[in-house]
């Protein structure tokens, strides 16, 4: 079965690279081709310094084409690597500023921009939790507000990214605070249907099933989790994503057995 789905992935890549290539070959659109060069770039970086390194290209087209929304979002998406990866809490909190800033941009130049709307959302909310006030209002109107926009403009971005968001933000947030393990729930298998080969979505639905005691989906969910991160040793992003898989089947044995 891991080996059918990491078939079916490589498959669709190739599909993807070959649709990109006949496009730009029939409109001559070198604009859209480094695009999707950067997104293959942004696809395979995985340390501080490589999504570094595609930030300053992005800086230096922009210079040039300042009002591109398209180059803003996909900037503010770096801003957001490098932050992640930051562990200097003073640098990770400039780049979330940064990834907040080309976002805004983004939505100056195009306001339906759903990739606007997105990092923006994310960015916000990392950066108040760096700050400790991720359970304030101040913090959660504006993530869900620009979530929500993301979401009605294109849920498939970001691999469901959206749906994704907004159900760990459910589950995370306090029920007295509008958490709802339900609404998360809805939210994380809608993410699911719309990007079935996307780990984190499985891990996201069944963390959410776990905390609604639902051991029977939590398990079906992993198992798909385990297939599609199966031979991954130089992927550190899904080896995480498994272990913390891995974790949660540990938590249900355990669970089980003082039952």
């Amino acid at each position: 079965m891991a080996k059918d789905l990491s078939r079916k992935k490589r498959l669709r890549q190739y599909g993807t690279l070959l649709l990109t290539l006949f496009l730009v070959i029939l409109t001559g659109n070198t604009a859209f081709a480094g695009q999707a060069e950067i997104d293959e770039q942004h696809r395979q970086a995985r340390t501080l310094k490589e999504f570094e390194r595609i930030a300053g290209e992005i800086q230096k087209i922009l210079e040039k084409e300042p009002s591109n929304a398209e180059w803003q979002w996909r900037l503010a998406r770096t801003h957001y690597a490098i932050a992640k990866r930051n562990e200097d809490e003073d640098m990770a909190s400039n780049h979330y500023n940064l990834c907040i800033v080309r976002s805004s941009r983004t939505l100056e130049i195009q306001p339906d921009s759903a990739s606007g709307y997105f990092f923006r959302a994310l960015c916000r909310g990392k950066q108040g939790e760096m700050k400790g006030i991720w359970s304030s209002l101040g913090i959660i109107d504006p993530f869900k507000q620009d979530m929500k926009k993301a979401l009605a403009l294109d849920p498939a971005i970001q691999n469901g990214g959206p749906n994704r968001a907004l159900g760990k933000f459910y589950l995370e947030l306090p029920f007295f605070l509008g958490g709802s393990t339900d609404q998360a729930i809805d939210h994380l298998k809608e993410a699911v249907r719309l990007s079935p080969d996307y780990a984190e979505n499985h891990l996201g639905l069944a963390q959410a099933y776990y905390t609604k005691n639902n051991f029977t989906s939590a398990r079906k969910s992993l198992s798909t989790l385990l297939s599609l991160t199966d031979n991954v040793a130089n992927d550190e992003k899904l080896l995480k994503l498994r272990t913390k898989g891995q974790e949660l089947i540990e938590k249900m044995a355990t669970h089980s057995q003082d039952l």
